[in-house]
């Protein structure tokens, strides 16, 4: 269960929306009715709103759905179950501050689950329908991923990889340099496994139950 203080801390750090504040004291604007009372000596009795823009983003989930991701003689236990509630409340927090998302699964073959036009409520049937997906093709997942970020607008490009293993560590750890000098954060999300030599931004989940608060803490970093 992810904390909803943090949940609402991440959304607030994303918000798109920048924020806005009034400034007193001014000639013309809206009438500042705390400065009446000084309206005999001061011709300042006006407040202006000023909106100050936020950074708008895109966020790619990357999400392993290979076989050993499955393992475990009850599916409410496994990784792929606590993976899988970890990515839709990202999706959920994510789209609610305003940014575009994306899902990108991986195994043996790479799918886009959901581009940046899709819904996200639509992604929740398609997540729970996961099946086993073979081996672990992360470097293609990757470049998959950021080639679709260098396609977006936006100003601040995330991509976020949960895995519980390594495919081509060496050709993932370039992608993620090469995203990075193409303005693309990699955060990668080991799920029992130690992912520090591949990116710069990442960290390790001993304890599946912590996978959605790991993540969350993780993506502050990223805004």
């Amino acid at each position: 269960m992810i904390p909803a203080k943090l949940r609402y801390s991440v959304r607030k750090l994303f918000e798109n929306s920048g924020y806005e504040e009034y400034q007193n004291n001014r000639k013309s604007g809206v009438l500042n009715v705390r400065a009446l009372p000084t309206m005999a000596h001061n011709d300042r009795l006006f407040k202006r709103r000023k909106e100050h823009d936020g950074i708008d983003s895109a966020v790619t989930i990357v999400l392993d759905v290979s076989g050993s991701m499955f393992k475990n003689h009850s599916p409410l236990n496994s990784k792929m179950y606590h993976a899988i509630l970890a990515t839709y409340a990202l999706l959920d927090t994510l789209s609610k501050a305003g940014v575009t998302t994306s899902v990108v699964t991986f195994g043996c073959e790479v799918s886009l689950l959901k581009d940046f036009n899709t819904p996200y409520q639509r992604v929740k049937p398609l997540l729970e329908r996961i099946t086993a997906g073979g081996g672990t093709q992360d470097y293609v997942a990757l470049s998959y991923a950021h080639s679709l970020l260098l396609n977006r607008q936006e100003e601040r490009k995330v991509c976020f990889l949960l895995t519980d293993g390594i495919g081509k560590a060496d050709a993932c750890k370039e992608q993620a340099m090469s995203g990075e000098r193409l303005g693309i954060t990699t955060i990668g999300i080991g799920i029992r496994s130690d992912l520090t030599h591949i990116y710069k931004n990442a960290v390790t989940i001993d304890k599946i139950e912590d996978m959605g608060t790991v993540a969350f803490d993780k993506l502050k970093l990223a805004a």
